[in-house]
């Protein structure tokens, strides 16, 4: 156990698999008991037996984040069978993209509920919580960390249902952050980059068919397995975040240079996503994407 940083009780949401997992593996090392939330129960199961396979301490639980009213009443357990939590990560999400003018209102509907209000409503339901013991004289801190992107600092064409959310998840945690402080509570936005998940399997993308999805797909998660961060490095990443406080914690090198340029160039990262946008590039791809080869190539990744 690693005993110069002691996070106390901590919920991870999503924490299944993937990042949540990496973070919730991070945590438990430093000597957290470690909450996973899943909306998938037998992989937050999979994830405590994992953990308590090396000596430590998690309990799983089931949960959609996007339910409200399931999110109240898993705050209120936590809090009558565990106590406050003292770091709250949260980290469920899901991907949607595709032409602004093709993407289902119901798509975006869902992405903003689930990537960004589910965590906003985690930020004030434990928030909650974390103000009144200190007001109860409590004087010992805690921790909100919400999960964004370096798609919060770069404006892609075609990603702007995912980048959307996840700008606004970076700037409301900046403004609790100033809010919260009076009270002993950090807030840390943590933009990741490339994280070697399973998180575009599930990604809706509108205006291509269900074979070009499937290949797309997995076409992506054989990119990211090449050249993604595993999620325990990402969680160690999180860790180091929570510990020192920071504000917005980019994460992987092409997170910080994002950051970097979106502040220094704005205007050449606005001209460079408007040449992406170009129709001709469009077609272009979707000529890619239609080709046997890749068809074929597709198949080998699934």
């Amino acid at each position: 156990m690693v005993r110069d940083f002691y996070p106390g009780l901590a919920v991870i949401t999503g924490a299944g698999s993937g990042i949540g997992r990496g973070t919730a593996k991070a945590l438990a090392t430093h000597g957290a008991e470690v909450i996973v939330a899943d909306i998938d129960m037998v992989a937050a199961r999979d994830a405590v037996a994992a953990i308590r396979s090396r000596g430590e301490v998690a309990m799983a639980y089931e949960l959609d984040v996007a339910d409200t009213d399931a999110l109240e009443d898993f705050a209120a357990t936590v809090r009558a069978q565990h106590g406050v939590a003292d770091v709250v990560v949260n980290n469920a999400g899901i991907v949607v993209g595709g032409p602004f003018l093709e993407v289902p209102v119901e798509d975006f509907q869902r992405i903003v509920d689930i990537n960004l209000m589910a965590m906003i409503h985690g930020c004030r339901i434990f928030g909650r919580q974390l103000v009144e013991r200190h007001q109860g004289g409590y004087r010992g801190r805690g921790h909100l960390v919400n999960i964004s992107s370096l798609a919060a600092f770069a404006p892609a064409p075609y990603c702007w249902p995912y980048s959307v959310p996840k700008y606004a998840v970076k700037h409301f945690s900046e403004c609790i952050r100033a809010e919260l402080a009076q009270y002993g509570i950090g807030v840390t936005a943590v933009c990741l980059g490339l994280i070697a998940t399973h998180l575009t399997h599930t990604a809706r993308v509108a205006s291509v068919n269900d074979e070009q999805l499937a290949i797309g797909r997995n076409a992506a998660a054989k990119g990211m397995a090449l050249f993604g961060a595993h999620p325990d490095q990402a969680g160690r990443g999180i860790v180091q975040a929570i510990r020192k406080n920071k504000a917005v914690a980019p994460i992987r090198p092409e997170a910080y240079a994002a950051q970097v340029i979106s502040r220094l160039f704005p205007g050449a990262v606005r001209a460079g996503m408007t040449i992406a946008a170009d129709r001709r590039l469009e077609r272009l791809g979707r000529r890619v994407i239609d080709n046997p080869r890749f068809v074929e190539l597709g198949g080998r990744l699934i």
